[in-house]
């Protein structure tokens, strides 16, 4: 097994800035390279999980939210040798690295690294709790869902898409997606500014289509799809009198037979 060159040695991902946004990883630019990196790290601070280079912060996000959602996917991590030492390597389910450790002298170090590295239960935990505790706390901040109708729609290289982008009265800016029949699927909070917009709106179009990311929560009576990654709510969508209406706008409850997508 080659290494890939794009990886720094791991005295450099040692001791660097926490992540605010996302518990557990530390991130930084390197100086030489100049490129952007994140490291996963125990609650003593060692690396368990380094990243290849990335050239800007916002494919950096990606990166992390790709680890956070494939190291609990059984069969993603694994023990490679090269020459005398092991390495966890992480890989997503197209089979292409998204991260590895420090090398380790034994297979059993390894290993035991994974142990560490996953963790289910207190992560599980962690998902469930914080998700119907931000759900609870952020219903306030979205808009009724008129407001995210008749908007311009977003075009890309395939023609018009059922995505929309805009700023409303309150000077924050929101993004929906619509149905096809141009009824509202998903509604996002506000932002305060385009970028953070932006970057959320990536995130959901990254994991708008698989079923394991979302969840329909009741609250105060109502049902609404809610689509997340890790406890990050992404979008909710309007609210429904029954779970089961909700489910079937969900990738889960649409007929398998669909062809494409709806967007």
């Amino acid at each position: 097994m080659a290494l890939n060159d794009d990886y720094l040695p791991c005295k450099s991902y040692a001791g660097q800035e926490a992540d605010p946004k996302n518990a557990g990883f530390t991130i930084f630019q390197d100086k030489k390279t100049e490129k952007y990196y994140f490291s996963f790290v125990d609650s003593d601070g060692n690396v368990l999980l380094k990243s290849e280079g990335y050239v800007d912060v916002k494919s950096r996000k990606n990166g992390i939210a790709t680890v956070i959602k494939n190291k609990e996917v059984a069969g993603r991590l694994s023990v490679e040798k090269d020459k005398k030492k092991f390495f966890v390597v992480l890989k997503a389910g197209n089979n292409k690295e998204i991260a590895r450790s420090c090398d380790f002298s034994s297979e059993l170090e390894a290993k035991n690294a994974i142990e560490k590295i996953v963790d289910k239960e207190s992560a599980s935990e962690a998902i469930n709790t914080s998700l119907s505790t931000n759900i609870l706390t952020n219903l306030n901040g979205y808009l009724a869902v008129s407001n995210y109708l008749d908007k311009a729609r977003i075009w890309d290289s395939y023609g018009i898409t059922g995505f929309v982008k805009f700023q409303e009265e309150d000077n924050k800016y929101y993004f929906g997606v619509y149905n096809p029949d141009a009824s509202l699927y998903l509604r996002s909070v506000g932002f305060a500014s385009e970028d953070d917009r932006d970057n959320a709106f990536d995130l959901m179009e990254s994991t708008i289509l698989l079923e394991e990311n979302y969840k329909i929560e009741n609250l105060g009576g109502k049902y609404y799809a809610i689509l997340f990654e890790e406890n990050e709510i992404l979008a909710i969508s309007p609210d429904f009198s029954s779970f089961i209406e909700a489910f079937v706008t969900t990738p889960g409850g649409r007929p398998k037979e669909t062809i494409g997508t709806m967007y």
